[in-house]
């Protein structure tokens, strides 16, 4: 029952218009700020570690527009899986970055994806989909939302998720022996047992995956990061499309070019960044909580 009132009130919330969408994530954004709680004191804290050069003043501005980007994220998501498709191929129609993406995955070897957790990133396997089929890892949720998530991410035939599991590594290296793509989120701080290592991330060492470096090693596939920009006032998104650094599949070096990307799609638009994510939860050996008290 709980899972059918879930997947109603997406659909529903699916068909409002995107500036309508992007209004509301403003307004939830303004109240996070204004309001105290860990939102906002984890997403101060990161900024405070990651642009020590910035003033007090600059890094709260970024705060408060990241917290209303990141609240937008959130309402645009229903809209993404379950709003009528002919206004998301509007959406996914940025012709100069897809020519790019294209050219990019022509080398017969697949590609890898790389989509951080910046802008409309659940447009990415969307986007990415016209090329071809698309394999995309991601963390199953619990409880109701987990269908409903999972059902609005394969709308498309084209789009299939594969979990976090040894069964989702292995649908990955399997659609690249095929030459299709897969899509995966690099910023996420992933359990230890799933093959880490610490590497720096805007000078912090950062608990980094080990598989995007694996899977470009033993399969020749390139690595391309892609991201949605998200456009002011609800206008639509535009696309990223640029090279993973080189190293990216090195076993040494693998993690640090990985957090380089990332670093460098975040440099561009730091405001879309979702920084209240605790991105340094794991901390090496010895090393302080860098959230106490938060």
């Amino acid at each position: 029952m709980k899972q059918t009132l879930l997947l109603g009130a997406l659909v529903v919330l699916g068909q409002l218009p995107l500036p309508l969408l992007h209004g509301l994530g403003w307004l939830g954004g303004w109240l996070l700020w204004l309001l105290p709680n860990r939102y906002r004191a984890i997403t101060l804290r990161h900024l405070e570690l990651c642009f020590p050069e910035r003033t007090p003043d600059e890094r709260a501005g970024i705060a408060r527009r990241s917290l209303a980007e990141s609240c937008k994220a959130v309402c645009e998501a229903p809209a993404i899986w379950f709003g009528a498709g002919r206004r998301l191929r509007h959406w996914i129609g940025d012709a100069e970055a897809l020519r790019s993406l294209r050219a990019a995955a022509s080398g017969g070897k697949g590609a890898i994806i790389l989509t951080p957790h910046l802008g409309a990133w659940e447009l990415a396997s969307f986007f990415a989909a016209q090329c071809g089929p698309i394999t995309v890892l991601y963390k199953p949720q619990k409880g109701a939302a987990e269908a409903a998530i999972l059902r609005g991410r394969s709308r498309w035939p084209q789009v299939r998720p594969v979990p976090t599991t040894g069964g989702g590594v292995k649908a990955l290296l399997a659609a690249l022996r095929r030459g299709e793509l897969v899509g995966i989120l690099p910023d996420h701080d992933p359990p230890e047992e799933s093959g880490t290592r610490f590497a720096p991330f805007f000078g912090i060492q950062a608990n980094t995956m080990e598989l995007v470096g694996r899977l470009a090693a033993r399969t020749g596939a390139p690595v391309w990061f892609l991201v949605a920009e998200r456009r002011p006032w609800g206008r639509g998104f535009r696309f990223q499309v640029q090279r993973a650094p080189s190293g990216v599949d090195d076993p040494t070096m693998g993690a640090a070019a990985l957090n380089q990307g990332v670093e460098a799609c975040v440099a561009r638009q730091p405001e879309q960044y979702w920084w209240s994510y605790k991105r340094f939860r794991r901390r090496p050996p010895g090393a302080s909580d860098l959230y106490q008290n938060l």
